[in-house]
């Protein structure tokens, strides 16, 4: 029987292949690797582009609606102003009636023996100063404001004798004239008042009608009561 022997050192051999092995698999592990990360770089690369061109887009965009904005916010300003300027155009169409419906009523409320120095309006307020021969003419005066159109709520808050400019007892009848101070309201629901005239106009045409016609000439406005009278201030 024969034995062979091996005396070659094949244990430096096998733990050199396997050596070699494991270089071969560590230099394709680590090129694997390095692929692997290239591949993810990049891609992350044109991410981080294309989120970069978005932000740019909406920067622009922002930007463009910040101009919008601005703008809108100058038209906005404008059409205030040009609301602001029709209301008070408004204003005005609206006062305009209501003046000469205040003086109207005026002239009508005042009773004869009674005058107007003053009148004073703050929007629907007014204020009346003037003078009266007795105390009655200025209850008339109220109760004609009471039953006007175009006045209401009366308050009286003044009403003094005057006193003569000497001190002396005078029998002139301007110097027994009695001061009074006078407030009311002007009456701004213009439709009803409006409604109410014509009511009242259509019930006296139909009165007149069934009457004797008016004689040619004849004026239906009520004359002047103190024609005398000086002309009151107005403010």
């Amino acid at each position: 029987m024969t034995i062979n022997i091996n005396l070659l050192p094949w244990r430096e051999e096998r733990k050199e292949q396997q050596r070699r092995e494991f270089i071969s698999m560590a230099g394709l592990g680590i090129v694997v690797a390095s692929g692997l990360m290239l591949c993810i770089h990049m891609i992350i690369g044109r991410q981080i582009a294309f989120q970069n061109e978005n932000n740019d887009y909406l920067k622009a965009q922002i930007k463009q609606l910040d101009m919008q904005i601005a703008e809108i916010e100058a038209l906005q300003k404008e059409k205030a102003q040009l609301l602001a300027r029709m209301e008070i155009i408004q204003q005005l169409q609206t006062n305009r009636p209501q003046v000469v419906r205040l003086f109207d009523g005026i002239v009508h409320t005042v009773p004869e023996g009674l005058y107007l120095t003053n009148l004073t309006r703050t929007g629907a307020h007014i204020v009346l100063d003037g003078k009266a021969e007795s105390n009655t003419r200025v209850s008339t005066f109220m109760r004609n404001i009471e039953s006007s159109h175009w006045l209401k709520d009366p308050v009286l808050t003044v009403i003094q004798a005057d006193m003569p400019k000497d001190g002396k007892p005078s029998d002139k009848q301007v110097d027994k004239m009695i001061g009074f101070n006078l407030q009311a309201e002007q009456v701004i629901d213009e439709q009803a008042n409006l409604n109410k005239l014509l009511k009242e106009d259509s019930s006296k045409t139909g009165v007149q009608a069934q009457g004797k016609p008016p004689t040619p000439g004849n004026s239906s406005a009520p004359p002047n009561p103190n024609p005398a009278a000086p002309s009151p201030k107005i403010k």
